[in-house]
């Protein structure tokens, strides 16, 4: 399993952003200063306050809204999934980061959560890949 750890200014903003994308919160791992986002079996995202996160790390806790810490990409199964996942990050109070990405074998779109953390979204045609 893949665990992502991310910093976040407004837990119950970041709680509310992560389920309008359709995914759970596993309330057993959540608590005042942190929420687990089951995004499925093998991923999780663990949702911190700021404080919270500064007691995992050693030095100071980056701010992904004044430059990228990290991106993350998911692959889905279709190029409408990618447009899919993406509307419903902008409609749950996310932005938009990077342009659309058309390739020949790869379709990919992207966004910002409220706090900055960017997320690419994938579709990766199955002839063309590794």
């Amino acid at each position: 399993m893949l665990f992502i750890n991310l910093p976040v200014q407004d837990l119950s903003a970041a709680r509310t952003f992560y389920t309008g994308l359709g995914f759970g919160i596993h309330e057993h791992f959540s608590d005042e200063r942190s929420a687990a986002v089951s995004v499925d079996d093998t991923l999780a995202v663990l949702l911190h306050t700021r404080d919270r996160f500064a007691e995992l790390v050693p030095g100071e806790v980056g701010d992904p809204a004044q430059a990228p810490t990290a991106f993350h990409r998911l692959t889905v199964d279709s190029r409408d999934a990618v447009d899919d996942l993406v509307g419903k990050a902008l409609a749950a109070g996310g932005h938009t980061w990077l342009p659309i990405r058309d390739g020949e074998a790869t379709y990919t779109g992207s966004f910002t959560d409220p706090d900055g953390n960017a997320w690419e979204i994938s579709w990766l045609d199955s002839l063309h890949t590794i």
